[in-house]
């Protein structure tokens, strides 16, 4: 159904322009001119309250008024005539809508946010789509069509582009390197990033899919998508709003919350899509994507004519994870054969003295050859000059390299070419699709980095549902929840630790006492040593208000310490109410992490794991995924934190109780999904032993509607 509509959009046999206007010529941004110097072969009908005819044309009073049926319309009127404008396409049929007019859920005022809402409201329950408001709209330059108000010029290139803001399909040359297919889903008052992205899987001439995001709605529908669509074809996404500052400027433009960058990057790892951290890097991405058909390895042969540039280049291979590859013997004898005696075979393998003394294309041809030939080698990156326009310059090695490179196309050719001349070399490369030229080895190895990731962890990945845990007590947890929220709670503390025990997170032994007797008859019960906290729902950061005392070694000093407590609050927070101390087992050793999450309005649940106790907001070593997690994904939680070199035993620690910690942060994410009713949770902290995992604080806040 979304694939029909969103082809109206994209191939329309017909289109209404309404709100054209009659004025023409340059600087009147007409969209009518446009189609028509286009070449657009389907019917046109503009749409004016004028009537007459604009540039031959004929021109109709109302949208009503046409005769004839119409595939899309596009709206380009004052923004309070737009909701009745849409109300008379879904009279008249019409089942796809560009609103190009601004001033909605991007406006500064309510009128504009009232009026979205009302677009909402107007196409819901009928077969009218719409895409924008505030938006240049749909361009396909397989077919010379777009809706577009302003000209511009650009590449036809296997690319589809879903953006936010229209400068990403005009200049689209700059940002993607080229398009086919673009669609600027503006305010998302409707059609919006997931269903773009269906489309464009399932269009044969679309090779690659870039999103340029601001914000999101609906984000779990868009991760499950993503993750079907991306192991089809490379998703490429370049996220902006990523500071403070971008984000608030995202929410105005587009009416989409911007959301935590760091909960994206999650979002989109998860997802097999491909974050890019500018459009520079987009463009070589692209191009790569486009040029090679696979990645096997990590091994990078270097063929350079300078001994510097090849250490540049292999510097910038371990940085993105890749690893220079060890030549085989027949490499290396056919590269001996031809070197000087006084320079040894290695790799990089610098050419340029064999090149002087015996023929430069000659020499590259035998080492590029060889390279490619090589089972060592998974992918070669050429170091060569453009000091001489390549019409003119006797080091012009295009036609060899790119004959070479056709003849292995399993094995990416890729080239760092520098000089004057570079932007010329590099568009004849692109010309004939076998190598790609890149600005600098760093852009170089970071795109072969990412096409062996796509086609080694990627491409053709199935994704498969982890059930939820067994031994879990929802009703336990479900009680403690709704009566934290019954009394209105602003946190729930002590009973936080209750229902992640009811979530089979194991959690410190412990008791709440009304008097230093049951104290110290529960402290004999435990055992020494013992720690006391002060209960509360007023107080939050216990620590803080003098509420906790640790390792209490006997009844003397526990008297004592229950005292000074009560004493502490008292003279802190003399109006908080307290319901009791609770008395801890003390646990000595171990690595204490943080684990949690909250409801994220774009993504809903959300874990975050990192080091914990006094090294949470110290360091903030934090890691993010959308929840819930399978135990793959919690591993990989763990790993990229600073925490799981500790873990691991570093520096002679005893190593910790990964394979628990794993199972506590997937009956984390379980719980979240399970209890929308959480706004807010952490563990802080979860102590990891050897042989164990143990909460031995936490605190949930309620998620109240208001």
């Amino acid at each position: 159904m979304t694939h029909t509509i969103l082809n109206s959009f994209i191939n329309p046999k017909s289109v209404a322009l309404i709100g054209v206007s009659s004025r023409t010529g340059p600087g009147t941004f007409n969209v009518l001119e446009r189609m028509l110097t286009n070449g657009y072969r389907g019917a046109i009908y503009p749409v004016n309250p004028r009537g007459g005819s604009i540039l031959g044309v004929k021109a109709y009073q109302s949208v009503i008024h046409i005769d004839a049926p119409v595939d899309l319309a596009v709206i380009a009127t004052p923004r309070t005539a737009v909701p009745e404008t849409v109300k008379q396409c879904v009279q008249k049929g019409i089942e796809a809508v560009v609103i190009i007019t601004q001033g909605f859920s991007d406006a500064d005022d309510e009128t504009g946010m009232q009026m979205h809402h009302e677009i909402v409201d107007i196409i819901r329950d009928t077969k009218t789509r719409v895409v924008g408001p505030n938006t240049l709209g749909v361009i396909n330059t397989f077919i010379n069509f777009d809706t577009s108000f302003v000209s511009f010029n650009t590449r036809t290139s296997p690319v589809g582009v879903i953006c936010q803001s229209g400068i990403f399909l005009a200049a689209s040359q700059d940002f993607s390197g080229g398009m086919g297919i673009g669609i600027d889903i503006g305010n998302t008052s409707d059609i919006g990033f997931t269903e773009c992205m269906e489309y464009l899987a399932d269009d044969d001439r679309i090779k690659v899919i870039n999103l340029h995001m601001e914000g999101l709605r609906d984000g779990h529908r868009f991760l499950a998508a993503a993750r079907r669509i991306a192991s089809q074809k490379p998703v490429l996404a370049l996220k902006t709003g990523s500071s403070e500052e971008g984000a608030r400027a995202a929410s105005s433009h587009s009416g989409s919350l911007a959301g935590e960058d760091a909960v994206f990057s999650a979002a989109f790892a998860q997802s097999g899509i491909i974050r890019v951290e500018n459009s520079a890097r987009l463009v070589e991405l692209n191009q790569t994507f486009i040029t090679y058909q696979e990645m096997k390895g990590k091994r990078i042969g270097f063929i350079t004519i300078s001994g510097g540039a090849g250490i540049l280049a292999v510097d910038a291979c371990s940085k993105y994870g890749l690893k220079p590859a060890c030549l085989s013997d027949q490499t290396t004898t056919a590269l001996d054969n031809v070197f000087p005696d006084w320079m040894k075979t290695g790799n990089p393998a610098d050419i340029w003295p064999a090149g002087m003394a015996k023929g430069y294309e000659k020499i590259t041809a035998l080492a590029l050859d060889n390279m490619l030939a090589d089972s060592n080698v998974d992918a070669v990156l050429c170091i060569t000059p453009a000091y001489l326009d390549p019409d003119e310059d006797p080091l012009n090695t295009i036609d060899l390299v790119n004959e070479t490179a056709a003849r292995y196309p399993h094995k990416p050719t890729a080239l760092w070419i520098f000089g004057p001349h570079k932007q010329r070399y590099a568009e004849k490369f692109r010309a004939a699709q076998a190598a790609v030229a890149y600005s600098s080895p760093d852009s170089a190895l970071y795109c072969l980095a990412k096409l062996y990731q796509y086609h080694s962890t990627i491409k053709g990945k199935q994704y498969t549902v982890c059930p939820a845990p067994r031994d879990i007590d929802r009703a336990r947890a479900a009680a403690i929840i709704n009566e934290g929220m019954n009394g209105r709670l602003a946190a729930l503390n002590e009973q936080a630790l209750d229902v992640v025990e009811a979530y089979g997170i194991p959690a410190v032994k412990r008791g709440l006492v009304q008097s230093r007797e049951q104290a110290l008859q529960l402290a004999e019960d435990f055992g020494y040593p013992i720690a006391l906290k002060i209960a509360s729902p007023d107080i939050t950061h216990k620590s803080d208000a003098g509420g906790v005392m640790l390792n209490i070694q006997s009844g003397q000093e526990l008297s004592g310490a229950y005292d000074k407590i009560i004493q502490n609050i008292m003279a802190c927070k003399p109006d908080a109410r307290i319901e009791g101390v609770l008395v801890q087992t003390q646990i000595t050793g171990g690595t204490e992490v943080i684990l949690g999450g909250r409801q994220d309005p774009q993504f809903g649940p959300v874990l975050v794991f990192g080091l914990g106790g006094i090294y949470t907001e110290l360091v903030r070593d934090v890691t993010f995924r959308v929840a819930p997690v399978t135990p793959d994904e919690a591993l990989a939680m763990i790993k990229e934190t600073l925490a799981y070199k500790i873990l691991s035993g570093a520096r002679g620690q005893t190593p910790g109780d990964i394979k628990r910690l794993v199972e506590c942060i997937v009956r984390m994410g379980t719980m979240l999904c399970e209890n929308p009713e959480i706004a807010e949770v952490d563990i802080n902290p979860l102590l990891v032993k050897p042989d164990s995992c143990l909460a031995l604080d936490a605190r949930i806040i309620p998620a109240y509607q208001e």
